[in-house]
């Protein structure tokens, strides 16, 4: 006698283009998270195979977050960290990366230099400076880590005093209290590391996956 219910059918799964369409659109993105690249790649499909790319790269210390309440206009406030030297130079002859970070906005803003010194230091700020002018903002607060080097010094001041910014320093070997700015190191470095293990692109181009990483942050 036949039975009466109707056979189970195995759900289809998807065609194999689509995976790779999503995986490229995942290194593309330099390994965004499945949840944010669903929101902006149409017909995404998350593969739960684990990205081994995305294990190597994205490793990092965690970090205390403490609430803090934000700004409400472009630039009172601006984080910066500096990141490096790196032992094996760009092209150019770059060893290191600033990153000056808006607090409202989290717009970030990179160079790429040579050295640490004050000179170097201070010139990209006034070059960032010069870049919040041509927006129409002025940069009322300043905040970084306790970086003598490069900022806190009498260089850095004679630059800030004119436009009345404020300078706030972090207490030393307390990187993490500078909370906007070290987890946007980490999230760009990571971004770069995750784009160079992928592409197997030599180390000297470091310096453009660092700008790369930022250009698709800002997106």
């Amino acid at each position: 006698m036949e039975s009466s219910e109707s056979p189970t059918i195995a759900p289809r799964s998807p065609p194999a283009s689509s995976f790779l369409k999503s995986r490229l659109s995942h290194r593309q993105l330099a390994h965004l998270n499945p949840t944010a690249i669903k929101s902006i790649v149409k017909g995404y499909t998350h593969n739960d195979s684990m990205c081994t790319v995305c294990v190597q790269a994205k490793n990092k210390q965690r970090f205390i977050k403490v609430p803090v309440k934000h700004n409400t206009k472009p630039f009172e406030l601006v984080h910066l960290d500096v990141c490096g030297p790196f032992s094996t130079p760009t092209f150019g002859g770059n060893r290191l990366h600033i990153q000056f970070i808006d607090d409202y906005t989290r717009f970030t803003f990179v160079w790429l230099l040579p050295n640490q010194k004050v000179e170097t230091c201070t010139s990209a700020y006034q070059t960032f400076q010069t870049r919040v002018d041509s927006l129409g903002y002025d940069i009322k607060r300043f905040r970084c880590d306790d970086g003598r080097e490069e900022y806190d010094n009498m260089t850095f001041c004679y630059v800030l005093t004119p436009r009345s910014t404020t300078y706030e320093s972090c207490p030393s070997y307390a990187h993490h209290n500078n909370g906007v700015a070290e987890p946007m190191i980490h999230t760009i470095t990571e971004k770069s590391r995750a784009m160079m293990i992928d592409s197997q692109a030599p180390i000297q181009f470091w310096g453009e996956e660092i700008n790369t990483a930022v250009y698709l942050r800002q997106r």
